[in-house]
């Protein structure tokens, strides 16, 4: 099993943080680089959608189903993703105040069968996407509760495709 890990403080209290990460369905509204779903028959499913980039450049995106593993207000949030007998990732926000704000550890364990066969396959594409998704939790917390504003004609792409090539 690889352990990856992405860090930072921001300026909020943990509960602040844990509801925006709570909030399962306005994902797309600050981090754009993940997606979660939450499947309406069953809450506490969800499909995560990710894109990263190779070292080479290229784009890579998947789309794993999972399920919501731990919900400790106002500490913890974690899931578990995969596909039987491939790959699992479980991933998880640890909350912990620090002065007048919150450190928050982003954890990302792999393990399965395409990670035993293609050991820096994960260790490669993670740690960025895990990076741009503090980064954009620390902008939609430290923001106070108001809504960014959506820029007019730009696109983000949540997790989906990647775009055509001309």
């Amino acid at each position: 099993m690889k352990r990856l890990t992405s860090e930072i403080i921001v300026e909020a209290s943990p509960q602040n943080i844990w509801d925006i990460l709570a909030d399962i369905p306005a994902y797309p509204e600050w981090n754009n680089s993940t997606r979660i779903v939450p499947d309406g028959k069953k809450p506490d499913e969800i499909t995560y959608g990710l894109t990263a980039v190779r070292p080479n450049g290229q784009e890579v995106s998947w789309r794993l189903t999972g399920r919501m593993l731990d919900r400790r207000k106002p500490n913890l949030i974690a899931w578990r993703l995969g596909m039987p007998g491939f790959v699992f990732l479980r991933m998880s926000y640890a909350l912990t105040p620090h002065g007048t704000g919150t450190h928050v550890l982003f954890s990302a364990e792999v393990s399965g069968f395409v990670p035993r066969i293609f050991p820096n396959h994960f260790p490669n594409l993670l740690p960025a996407p895990m990076a741009g998704t503090l980064r954009a939790l620390k902008r939609r917390a430290e923001m106070r509760g108001s809504r960014p504003a959506s820029v007019p004609g730009k696109k983000s792409r949540h997790g989906g495709p990647p775009p055509r090539r001309r």
